[in-house]
């Protein structure tokens, strides 16, 4: 691991000709994603590059990735973590805040200084993006262009010139996320879905095992115990968990022709990246953390009381059942489907194996409406509805 350095006075002193924007940050690394279009506009306002400053006393787990995130962005000078004695104001044009961030010493600091009240928001009935969200304190600054995307590092490709073999993409990949921030007060560990072994054995099945690769990602315990159990279910299953750094995680995300993520920070890298990838919600809300661009897909839990963020039911629930009412054969659909769509755009390569056993070249090739005719004529999809309705899943309380 490439060991980082406090960034001394002497190296973050700004340059005559160089103006800068401050921009504090303490939230997750998804959060972080989704604020990079606000960063990108108001440098352009202000024709500038930006200093993110860390939250004071922020010493879990998502403090490596943002700062990996940010050290590697052209458009950033610098990176470094809030000291009010050594702070110098007088250095930036706008000192920039949301209070959609954690608070701390860094935060209350910046909102006092920044000369604006960032904004309120009642998530549930303004059905805000957090990158709409975060724009809205930017035009309210002044900015009027277009509202950029959001970026992310392509990625860093060092640890694996060993083994070139990694990036060969005549291989069908699908990659896997179950990752959450474990230890919130909001108990982030109930967006995680359980069922994905048992997606490992339909798409094994549909697909072939020998035909195509899952690549599975994240970090922490709890993401290495479900690894654990996923890499039983196949000799095609690659275990990437805790294996990587962030932007290497990002480079070898690059080769997944489909990304299967539960909500958290790792589904915003791979929408920052263009990655084809099939998002699955429960309890969080999809019109705020959804991704930004168009190349996905949302599977969501048919549970009654999903999604409950931002009402009483999703600070008092303890049973967790609505990623579990979400079936692995429900999913399977939806791979199924997409993948034919992204077969049918030139997305992924007809020629492949796991695509040619499949009769996938069939069904793209056919006239308007076989597609949907042909999948569900399919014995494979009477099979799937069999299995949820004696599994009983379609309900949810």
């Amino acid at each position: 691991m490439r060991k980082r350095k406090t960034p001394k006075k002497k190296d973050i002193e700004k340059k005559e000709s160089e103006k800068l924007v401050a921009i504090y940050f303490k939230n997750g690394i998804g959060n972080f994603i989704m604020l990079t279009p606000a960063i990108q506009a108001l440098c352009a306002m202000h024709d500038a590059k930006a200093d993110i400053v860390l939250g004071d006393k922020w010493e879990d787990s998502r403090k490596v990735g943002v700062r990996e995130l940010a050290e590697y962005w052209p458009l950033v000078n610098s990176v470094y973590e809030f000291d009010r004695e050594t702070f110098d104001r007088d250095r930036y044009e706008q000192l920039f805040y949301s209070r959609h961030g954690e608070k701390s010493d860094g935060f209350n600091y910046f909102e006092k200084h920044s000369g604006y009240d960032g904004e309120h928001v009642n998530w549930r009935a303004e059905k805000l993006n957090e990158v709409e969200f975060y724009m809205q304190d930017v035009f309210n600054l002044g900015y009027r262009g277009p509202v950029p995307g959001p970026y992310c590092h392509p990625g860093r490709t060092s640890i694996f010139t060993k083994n070139p073999n990694v990036f060969n993409k005549e291989v069908l990949k699908i990659g896997f996320c179950n990752g959450f921030f474990a230890g919130s007060r909001w108990k982030w560990e109930r967006k995680g879905w359980p069922h994905y072994e048992e997606l490992v054995r339909l798409l094994n099945r549909f697909f072939g095992e020998g035909s195509f690769q899952i690549l599975l990602f994240g970090k922490g315990e709890k993401e290495k115990e479900w690894a654990r159990g996923v890499r039983e279910m196949g000799n095609n299953v690659v275990d990437y968990v805790n294996a990587l750094e962030i932007l290497q995680t990002a480079q070898l995300m690059r080769t997944c022709h489909l990304f299967i993520t539960t909500d958290t920070g790792l589904m915003h890298v791979a929408d920052a990246l263009g990655i084809p990838m099939i998002v699955l919600f429960g309890p969080t809300l999809v019109s705020k953390n959804g991704p930004w661009n168009r190349e996905h897909r949302i599977a969501k839990s048919p549970a009654r009381c999903a999604p409950c963020q931002q009402s009483p039911y999703f600070y008092n629930c303890e049973e967790w059942k609505c990623m579990e009412a979400l079936s692995a054969s429900m999913v399977m659909v939806e791979v199924r489907e997409y993948v034919a769509d992204l077969v049918k755009r030139g997305k992924i390569n007809p020629g492949l194996s796991a695509i040619n056993r499949t009769d996938y070249v069939k069904w793209t090739c056919t006239g308007s409406g076989s597609l949907d005719k042909r999948i569900q004529s399919k014995s494979f999809n009477d099979d799937l509805y069999r299995e949820d309705k004696n599994k009983n899943t379609m309900g949810g309380s």
